[in-house]
């Protein structure tokens, strides 16, 4: 198993939280296609389930709360020293702040906000759950990327925002595209938009890892879900874009490892 040291370093994705209308059977399409596991929290933060691979935490599921206005989606956080100044500084950039931090009872702080583009990410600060202990395994975290219109710009907010450094990747992409790294670590990437795009809003995309993506593809419609990208081949991994049965987006890869 790939462990993570947590925390992570400040601006480094840290976790992936899904937001369903219906999380119980969120959890049990998850549980088919990634074998998870779950530990399910008490009333106080609202039967918040956190996904485990062999017993370490690797994702998290949230019931949406009555009469929220949200689709079922799929949210990526970057660690914070401090949220508060991080949404701050968030603002500063030209971004916004859709919910002002908070403290999840004894777990750390949160909060979402939105790049310039209107990607949508979180921040996390933690007190007793400290992210993924686990990535680059099956069924856990892989990479993450943000979807944008205008790449350069994303660029420049993201490698201030989380202090991270930005290269150009000039091979087996079909449009420009950056890759963050942070102490020389590969931490996630920025994906520029073409007109295949057309209507998408901008976003950030998590990967999860598999042994085998046209077996995870096969597996979601199975389960009830549905294949927007069927499976495809990378220099990077075999990948296919998967919705849940509530139509959370995600992305699988399949990197042989």
């Amino acid at each position: 198993m790939a462990k993570v040291e947590t925390p992570r370093p400040h601006g480094v994705p840290c976790w992936f939280d899904l937001m369903s209308s219906g999380v119980e059977r969120a959890a049990s399409f998850y549980a088919d296609l990634f074998g998870w596991t779950y530990d399910v929290s008490g009333p106080e933060i609202g039967h918040y389930h956190v996904a485990k691979v062999r017993g370490a935490a690797a994702a998290g599921l949230g019931q949406i709360p009555a009469g929220a206005d949200m689709p079922s989606s799929w949210t990526v956080y970057l660690m914070a020293d401090d949220v508060a100044a991080m949404a701050d500084d968030v603002r500063a950039r030209g971004g916004s702040v859709m919910q002002k931090p908070f403290e999840v009872p004894g777990m750390g702080h949160l909060a979402i906000v939105q790049d310039p583009a209107g990607a949508v990410f979180g921040l996390w600060q933690p007190l007793a759950h400290r992210g993924a202990e686990v990535a680059h395994e099956p069924g856990a975290m892989g990479w993450c990327e943000v979807n944008v219109p205008d790449a350069e710009a994303a660029r420049d907010f993201y490698t201030g925002s989380m202090g991270a450094q930005a290269r150009r990747l000039e091979e087996g992409v079909p449009t420009t595209y950056y890759v963050l790294s942070k102490d020389g670590e590969d931490v996630g990437g920025i994906l520029q938009m073409t007109e295949e795009w057309a209507g998408v809003p901008p976003h950030w995309m998590p990967y999860f890892e598999v042994r085998d993506a046209d077996e995870a593809a096969s597996t979601t419609e199975a389960a009830g879900g549905t294949v927007s990208v069927p499976p495809f081949d990378t220099l990077y991994g075999r990948i296919t874009v998967l919705n849940d049965p509530f139509g959370a987006v995600f992305s699988v890869n399949a990197t042989g490892r």
